[in-house]
Parts: structure tokens; sequence; C-alpha cells
């Protein structure tokens, strides 16, 4: 009896430790990323046309729901969902026929992803108001063509900072040439509150 009784109390002792330690965990980070919007190579059968891709630092499951980023608007617009696996390069090759240029602006290069770790890419859908949304067409804009990808329900305040839940990312937007000049890269720097690392995200144009 006397076993019994100890055991029993190792059972509770050990439940409320684990229950402890997933009370104390800490939530996940929010997933922000890059975006594309792309079209076959060309001379391709059939030619798939406005295709639109994530550029993500970890897995997510499909049915996952973003915003974009609209910078002339001045505004996040929801949603692209993940409708896809991860995909690599002969994936985006061989089902999507996207160009060489614009696989490896997706999928980054080895010295980009020994430095920042592994991008994953997925094809994504539009939903939501995105469906219908247009982005500005005056000369210089091309938010329709990629960039900032937010978690969905993240908004864009009046003073340029992404607010999401309870917290507010200070936004910083830097671009420049390739040294080639075959195309661009735009850098999104989010900073949370200190002490907190600030999140990076490329995302690079190239010319094809």
């Amino acid at each position: 009896m006397q076993s019994r009784k100890i055991t029993a109390a190792l059972i509770v002792t050990v439940g409320m430790a684990l229950a402890g330690s997933v009370m104390a965990a800490e939530p996940e980070a929010p997933v922000f990323g890059g975006w594309r919007n792309l079209h076959s190579a060309n001379g391709a059968a059939p030619v798939l046309e406005d295709l639109p891709f994530a550029i993500l630092p970890r897995d997510v499951a499909k049915g996952t729901r973003f915003a974009v980023l609209d910078r002339e608007n001045k505004q996040a617009v929801c949603c692209l969902v993940v409708d896809s696996e991860r995909l690599d390069a002969i994936g985006l090759e061989t089902r999507y026929r996207l160009p060489g240029v614009w696989i490896a602006d997706l999928l980054g290069n080895e010295d980009f992803n020994q430095r920042h770790g592994d991008r994953h890419v997925f094809a994504m859908k539009r939903e939501d108001a995105l469906l219908d949304h247009v982005f500005s067409d005056a000369g210089g804009a091309y938010s329709d063509l990629g960039g900032l990808l937010l978690p969905a329900g993240a908004a864009l305040e009046e003073g340029g900072s992404i607010k999401l839940g309870a917290t507010s990312y200070r936004l910083q937007t830097q671009s420049q040439r390739f040294a080639d000049d075959n195309g661009a890269l735009d850098r999104y720097t989010l900073q949370p509150p200190a002490p907190a690392a600030p999140v990076v995200v490329e995302v690079p144009y190239s010319t094809y």
C-alpha cells in the first residue's frame, strides 16, 4: 500500500511538472517572410501567369494564411494562403516552369543560405480581400510583383510600423541594385520592442 501511495504521488508530481512546463513554454514566434508574383519561362507550354510564391524561414502547414504589404497604398492586404508542400528547384521548374533566374531568387544561393538558413518556398493562392485588391500602377510602383509577407491579422499603422496583436514592429525598408545591375534586392527590417532582436526579410528581384 505504501508503495502504491508513493507511485501515485510521483505520477501526480510528474503530471504537475509537465503541465507547468507546457504553461511556461513561450508562444511560437510569428512568421514573417517574402513573396514573389511570377510567371512561366518564355516559350513554356502551357504558360502559367500570376503565380504567387512565399519565401519563409521555416516550414508551415498548408492552409496557413498571410497578408501582403502594399507599400504604395500603405496597407496590409489579406490573404495569400499556403497551397503546396515545400517546393525545391525541381518542383519549381517542372510543375510551374519557372526560369532558372527566378528559381534562384526564391531558393537563394549556397552562400546566402549558409549565413541565413535555408529558405522554405511554397506555392500560394489568393483569398478574401486580396482577390479584388488593386495595386497602384504609378511609376515606380511594384507591390504587385512581391514584397513583405506578414502574418494574417497584421496591420500597417499610421507611422509605418507593423502592428501584430499587442506588438508593434518598427519597419525599415532598403532597396539596392545588384552588382551586375541585373535586378535589385529589397531588405525589410522589423524591429520589435527591445531587447528582442530584429527580423530581417530579403526579397530579390532578378531581371528576366
